[in-house]
């Protein structure tokens, strides 16, 4: 006979957010992304570079990429990720725009939870912001492990 699964103590509703902004272009370096938006990024990949340093034989990257993360912990809200965002870029609205006709921007943000349930508002204000960034929104959602699904039935 299976273990009593109401026996066992429940797991803790364990939910994480993140945030960041990603430019990638094909024809801007990300060393000179940096230098015109006068950010420093968290991460930046040239054209051209192995996507594995340690392994020569990995593919070659098709873009160069500048990625800057919100610098919040991942038990904060969405919308403070968000938030923390528009103020790095505060004061870089010209030069992101000008950007925007060689590259892509994206404010990449990621949410998970244990139990698959979780949520946030993006205030119309917010959304309003991001649009005349012109940056596009890529919402990653990480549902539960099979495991855990299958403790909770």
């Amino acid at each position: 006979m299976p273990d009593d699964l109401t026996m066992q103590p429940p797991m803790p509703d364990t939910k994480w957010s993140a945030g960041s902004l990603r430019i990638t272009s094909r024809t801007i370096s990300a060393a000179d992304i940096s230098a015109r938006l006068g950010i420093i990024p968290d991460q930046q990949f040239e054209q051209g570079s192995l996507t594995s340093p340690r392994n020569p034989n990995s593919l070659r990257r098709e873009a160069s990429v500048w990625i800057r993360g919100s610098g919040l912990g991942n038990d904060r809200w969405l919308d403070e990720h968000v938030a923390a965002l528009l103020s790095l870029v505060d004061g870089h609205r010209e030069e992101l725009l000008r950007l925007s006709a060689d590259c892509d921007l994206v404010l990449f943000l990621g949410f998970g939870s244990e139990d698959g349930q979780g949520g946030c508002v993006l205030p119309a204000r917010m959304l309003a912001e991001i649009g005349a960034l012109g940056v596009d929104v890529i919402l990653d959602l990480y549902p539960p492990t099979p495991e855990v699904a299958a403790i909770e039935m």
